[in-house]
């Protein structure tokens, strides 16, 4: 797949950006990860706890299941938002407007590209694509693209990199 002009993308990297990528790439991993069985244990945990402590007058498993349903389903995602939220206020992108280049040879920002062969990732959410290179994670919001061309274009140049994982 040969790109015949190259697909620009820019963004304003603000706290309103930063919370939508959050957001979806949060709901990305939850839904997509072992990770995500854990809530059923302690749903199961906290069954049995309501089963000892009506029958043996044993409370002791159902507060611990009750606490980790709490953290698990209320106060984790909380938790994980304050401390990216912490991270982006002290991040040197901050208020940043973020210029991109898509070309058959990769992804350039300013002086510096990343080639295809570099990325060890690119996955598309319903907002954003989400794109790992070396343990990081980037993303690139729909709404970065001049036109909604160019997201299919992207997507198809993607692809045929290999890249791409819907």
């Amino acid at each position: 797949m040969s790109i015949s002009k190259p697909i620009y993308i820019s963004y304003l990297c603000d706290r309103e950006h930063f919370e939508k990528a959050f957001e979806s790439s949060y709901a990305y991993h939850f839904q997509n990860s072992a990770r995500r069985y854990i809530g059923w244990l302690f749903i199961a945990m906290a069954q049995f706890g309501v089963v000892a402590a009506l029958k043996y007058g044993q409370i002791a498993l159902l507060m611990l299941s009750t606490i980790l349903l709490l953290y698990w389903y209320g106060l984790r995602k909380w938790i994980f938002k304050k401390r990216a939220m912490r991270a982006f206020e002290n991040a040197n992108f901050k208020e940043r407007m973020i210029e991109i280049v898509v070309d058959q040879e990769g992804i350039r920002e300013g002086d510096e590209i990343l080639r295809w062969g570099e990325i060890d990732a690119l996955i598309q959410t319903d907002k954003i694509f989400l794109l790992y290179h070396k343990g990081k994670e980037l993303d690139i919001p729909f709404d970065g693209f001049r036109e909604s061309e160019d997201i299919n274009r992207f997507k198809k140049v993607a692809k045929s990199k290999g890249k791409l994982y819907v």
